[in-house]
């Protein structure tokens, strides 16, 4: 249960954070130190789904997976896109790196490919999110209405949530 409830937070603030991020009108600053901030919490994310991830290539060549194949597709979709749009947006930085006191050159080209693969990251965050929906509602539903469902239960035990576990 409390491995949950931190992916729910994790993931809460992860989605909070991308969503001031796209936002038009967020501060350049805000942008840029949101942007930093991400990247640990991605990369703690990518560790609880670690077990998730290493079992993969058994799993990937059982009969009749085709939802697992394209979340596989979709979750490598998202990282390489995470981690384009990060890169380059470090190599745009105007704020965040020179506060670091790690120079970075100007460059048009950086700036482009961050703009055009933050598109890409976007609608792919949007699908990876579609794709979890029954997790996300399975998961607010035990843990903050207190209201569990049998699909709700067998979303978050799809994703490595053990129902006795969930139960406690």
């Amino acid at each position: 249960m409390k491995r949950l409830r931190f992916l729910l937070i994790l993931d809460s603030f992860l989605l909070a954070a991308l969503v001031v991020l796209m936002a038009p009108r967020s501060s350049l600053t805000v942008h840029e130190w949101l942007g930093f901030a991400i990247i640990p919490t991605a990369v703690i994310h990518l560790l609880f789904a670690w077990q998730w991830i290493a079992t993969l290539p058994r799993r990937l060549l059982a009969k009749g997976t085709w939802r697992l194949r394209i979340n596989v597709l979709l979750n490598s979709l998202l990282f390489i896109t995470f981690v384009v749009t990060m890169f380059s947006g470090i190599m745009t930085s105007v704020i965040a790196m020179p506060a670091l006191g790690i120079p970075v050159a100007r460059d048009e080209s950086w700036l482009r490919l961050h703009n055009g693969w933050s598109n890409y990251f976007q609608l792919v965050a949007g699908l990876h999110l579609a794709m979890n929906w029954s997790w996300i509602t399975g998961t607010v539903r035990r843990l903050v209405l207190r209201r569990p469902t049998s699909a709700g239960d067998v979303a978050i035990a799809a994703v490595g949530g053990d129902m006795s576990e969930a139960q406690s």
